[in-house]
């Protein structure tokens, strides 16, 4: 597929999705947005307007037929980005959207259906699979620096005097595992791989969202891992995997480091990677790359990774306890 400027059209308009229009300018001339939706129009010029986006709508359906756009970037709340993926899937505009890109492994399964039924690319927003610094701390990993990984760590955790609407919300897709537990699983899931074994605890409100949510995952290699979430309290916000031979850590809000920490017989080590902008335009870059090579799949977020982790999402919230609105239709099977 030859595609010169890649043209983005944004749905939403709040803080992810302003944060990644704003790094989009990062990438020059090669990405322009041209198209923006939010729930009101009024919001919809605003975002228009300080970003110079010429096509703006209150439905995000328009903006899908309209047809000014190569691809889809999807920041609405969890429960939304079903629906509007597959339409655009549908009507063969390329997707990338946020994470967790759906509330159930069937449903995500069902949208890498249609993108090779319809033979366009499909992609979830895990932006920090893109980082440098995390690459690079992987391929550290990989290249045997510390041995065999036996045991990992990582937490993601935070509390506010007042927490956002839509992290309480049951029919939002609230609590700590979604919004927050996604990171933490999904770098473990890339330090050990699928779990054959996962145990967890949750501790919810009255409404039945998540506060709190330990988990411990079992592999049959030996390995083992511990992973927490939560909104109740400031957590380190670190990520670690650990080995024979030493150990990779990762500082606070490791989802986004600055660098990361080799401990090795030979000492202590800071690695520092150059990066810029945001975080949000790596991603980016690498749907581009994709789009522009004709796949379905963005190599550097991988659609069986995504899928994986929501398998284990669903099996976290049966034994928790946690559900929302539509379960009963799509959790599990």
């Amino acid at each position: 597929m030859g595609v010169d400027r890649v043209r983005w059209g944004i749905v939403a308009t709040g803080n992810i999705s302003t944060s990644f229009t704003e790094d989009l300018a990062v990438l020059g001339d090669e990405a322009v947005a041209t198209a923006v939706s939010s729930r009101s129009l009024e919001s919809a010029n605003k975002f228009a307007d300080e970003f110079g986006i010429e096509h703006r709508y209150d439905d995000w359906r328009r903006l899908i037929d309209d047809g000014h756009v190569d691809v889809l970037y999807i920041g609405t709340p969890h429960p939304q980005h079903y629906a509007i993926a597959r339409a655009a899937l549908q009507a063969e505009i390329a997707v990338l959207c946020e994470k967790p890109v759906t509330l159930t492994a069937k449903q995500a399964r069902d949208l890498v259906s249609v993108a090779h039924e319809n033979n366009t690319l499909f992609a979830e927003a895990m932006w920090m699979r893109t980082n440098p610094v995390i690459q690079a701390f992987f391929t550290d990993l990989a290249k045997g620096t510390i041995g065999e990984p036996t045991d990992a760590l990582a937490d993601f955790g935070f509390h506010k005097p007042q927490l956002p609407a839509r992290l309480l919300d049951p029919a939002l897709g609230g609590g700590s595992l979604m919004d927050g537990g996604i990171y933490p699983m999904t770098f473990v899931h890339m330090a050990l791989g699928n779990p054959d074994e996962l145990k967890a605890v949750g501790s919810l409100n009255d409404d039945g969202i998540d506060l709190n949510v330990a988990m411990s995952w079992r592999y049959d290699s030996g390995a083992v891992a511990a992973i927490t979430c939560g909104l109740r309290s400031q957590h380190p916000f670190t990520a670690s995997v650990s080995g024979p031979e030493g150990s990779l850590l990762l500082p606070s809000r490791f989802h986004n480091p600055p660098y990361y920490i080799r401990s090795t017989a030979a000492g202590q080590e800071r690695v520092d990677v150059p990066a810029h902008g945001l975080g949000y335009h790596y991603e980016a870059a690498e749907v581009m790359r994709a789009l522009r090579a004709g796949q379905i799949e963005c190599p550097a977020l991988p659609h069986a990774a995504t899928i994986e982790i929501l398998e284990l999402l669903d099996q976290t919230r049966r034994q928790i306890g946690v559900s929302y609105p539509g379960d009963d239709e799509y959790l599990g099977g």
